[in-house]
This record gives structure tokens, sequence and C-alpha cells, in this order.
């Protein structure tokens, strides 16, 4: 068509040739604009309508999985409530798909403390927070619960809170909140600082002897030397016969065990590194020592001049009933080496009223004077005092 253009200029002023050339340039535009419409009425309309579709069957398919999405319920939670400083635990989660369609590729994104180690853990860390990816693959109407071990590398109280997933480049949110105390570590205590012996006629007695034979405070395994009257027959039975269980008694004619723990600095302050070092130690070994007491019979207290979870100063008055390790413990796993809002002579004042023949240990940085009168006032309410420094 363009070699008949250029001969029609070339003809110049030739009419019955200009109009000849006109005829072939129509026809072949015809033509042409013929061959087009046939080809999109053959192939084009189809093509069209397979593109609309597919964009439908995306669109419906994203629909689809973020209503699946959305329907999902996820939850995590540790195997134990609290464990100890190096001991280990385990993370569930748990997602559950209600809907009767497979839901593939689901990656819930979420972060957990760096001092909560995840085992085989090689992802990002962001800060103190390790975040990781995990991926379900889901069956319609199905529950699929997954477990990953983690490290309790500090001590402290771990809350986690949401994870997500990313759906169509928007985050989808889910609540699913889990706590975990990390309590301090036990650690060997020396005999001298251990509760006062009770004595047993000329003998000194490790362990309290008189027993209520009608107060129960739990129930145990049964160790060598249990009376064969002390066993709990259905809590056995609910083992299967697996472990004999029997009833821990109440002791009739324990004293008293309060430990004070000085948590603040003292006059001539320590560097921070290593005063966190040494209250750190301070609380293991208090952990230590309401361990042992409890377990030879005495009531026992304890009392911090900083706060914790509840109320501060952290105050637990002497009780020896089966879940006061336990409440103590999340205490110290929630002590704050650093907010002390009253001092230590005034915590041993506040509580003077309260403690009474008593063996109370003393665990402070420095010993000031003032300590020194308190403790005046807590022997003449005959009270035993032993004092340790944490500073040395």
């Amino acid at each position: 068509m363009i070699r008949q253009i250029h001969a029609f200029l070339a003809a110049g002023t030739d009419t019955a040739g200009t109009v000849n050339v006109i005829d072939r340039i129509s026809d072949g535009m015809f033509s042409a604009s013929e061959k087009l419409i046939t080809f999109i009425f053959r192939f084009g309309v189809p093509i069209t309508l397979i593109i609309l579709l597919t964009v439908a069957a995306i669109k419906g398919v994203r629909a689809l999985r973020r209503w699946q999405i959305s329907r999902l319920r996820y939850e995590r939670y540790f195997s134990d409530t609290g464990i100890f400083e190096g001991d280990h635990a385990e993370l569930y989660e748990k997602i559950t798909n209600p809907t009767p369609f497979p839901l593939l590729m689901v990656d819930i994104e979420a972060y957990v403390y760096g001092e909560l180690a995840l085992q085989g853990y090689t992802g990002l860390h962001s800060g103190d927070m390790q975040y990781f990816i995990s991926r379900f693959n889901l069956p319609p109407k199905k529950t699929v619960v997954r477990r990953r071990r983690i490290t309790a590398k500090k001590r402290g109280v771990y809350e986690l809170g949401t994870a997500s997933v990313t759906v169509g480049g928007e985050p989808v949110y889910f609540e699913s909140h889990a706590k975990l105390y990390v309590y301090p570590r036990f650690v060997s205590v020396k005999p001298q600082t251990l509760p006062k012996n009770a004595l047993s006629g000329d003998t000194q007695s490790a362990r309290r002897l008189l027993t209520d034979p009608f107060s129960i405070s739990g129930i145990r395994d049964m160790a060598p030397g249990d009376p064969f009257n002390s066993i709990n027959f259905k809590a056995t039975a609910r083992t299967g016969g697996q472990r004999i269980k029997v009833n821990e008694r109440d002791f009739c004619s324990g004293r008293i065990f309060m430990i004070f723990l000085n948590l603040g600095q003292p006059p001539e302050p320590i560097p921070g590194e290593r005063f966190e070092q040494l209250m750190e130690a301070a609380l293991s070994y208090s952990a230590s020592l309401v361990r042992s007491a409890l377990k030879t019979g005495y009531r026992v207290g304890f009392a911090a001049n900083c706060g914790g979870e509840g109320v501060s100063p952290i105050c637990f008055l002497p009780s020896s009933r089966q879940d006061t390790l336990k409440e103590i413990l999340e205490e110290m796993a929630a002590a704050r080496l650093f907010d002390c809002d009253i001092s230590f002579s005034a915590l041993l004042s506040k509580l003077l009223p309260s403690v009474k023949d008593a063996d109370v240990f003393i665990m402070t940085p420095a010993l000031l004077p003032e300590y020194g009168a308190a403790i005046k006032q807590y022997k003449k309410k005959n009270n035993s005092v032993t004092v340790m420094q944490t500073g040395r």
C-alpha cells in the first residue's frame, strides 16, 4: 500500500491513475479492517472473557481466603506457668480452621522475647525480640497443634501479645496472649543461713516432727519413710496406679522463717552491671532459702523493698499454704531491681509488729546503723536474726 502511495505521488496530475490508486488503497484498508474484525470476534471475545474470569477467580479466591483467615482460631500457651532460670519449657501454637475448605500456606508472624531462646532459631532479631514465621497447611474443620522448645535465659515475667497473618498486603491480627514466669535460679545454701533446727530431746532435727493429723496442706508422691496411713488412695487411683500419692500434712509446732531482701543501692553505689549481678544472686539465694524452709515445715514469709507484680513493696507474711512457694517465686520473677520506692529501714519497721518468735534472715548490700537499730527491735521480740551482706 505504501508503494501505491509513492506511485500516486510520482504520477503527478494523472487523474485516472489517481482514482485507481485510491480505489486500491480503499480496498486494502477495507480488507484489513474486515480481517481485524473477524479476528476480534473469533479470538478477542474469548480471550477477554478468559481474562475477566481469571481476574474474578483471583478476587474470589482472595476474598475466600480472607474470610477463612478471619474465622481462624489461634492461641499460644506455655507448658508451664513458671520455670526456673536455665530450664526448658514448651511454647504451643494451636490453630483451628472451622471452615469446610482447606487453607494452605498460612504464615503466622510473631515475636518472642530474646530471653526465651527458641530451639534452633536462626531468624532475625529485632532488638531484644525474635521474629519468626510458622507456616500451617490446614485441612477443613481441623485443629493443628505445634510446639517449640524454649530455654529461659533470664529471670523475669514474659507476656506474648498478638500474632498476625498478611493477606493481600494487609495484616490480620490474632489476640494470642501467653504468660511465663521465669523464677530465680535455685542455688545451694550455706548451712549457717538455714532456719535454726528444732530440738527433739537432746538431738537436733532438720524437720519439724509434730504434724497435724487433721490438716492436709497438699498431695505429693510417696517418698521413702512415709507411713502407710498417709497414702491417698483416691489420688493414687487417678494415676492408674503408676504413682503412689500421700497426704502432705501441716505442722503443729513449726516456727516462722522471715526473709528480708534489700534491693536498693548502698550509700556508695555499686556499678550498674555488677549491682544487677549481685541482686540476681541474692534473689536466687532467697528463693532457695524459701524452698528449704518450707520443706522443713516452717511458715515462711518474704519481703523486699522493690516493686513486683502486686503492691509495692513486695511483702508476704509468713505462711505454709500449698501455693506459698509459687506465689513468692512469682513475685521474685517480677521484682524490679531499680524500682525501690521505700527504704530498707522503713520496710523493717513496717513489718516489725507482724514478726515474732521467728528466724529472721536479712540480706543487704551494706549494713547501715539504722538497720542495726531495727535488728535490736526484732531480737527483743524473741526473733533470732542472721545478716548476710550481698555486696561482697
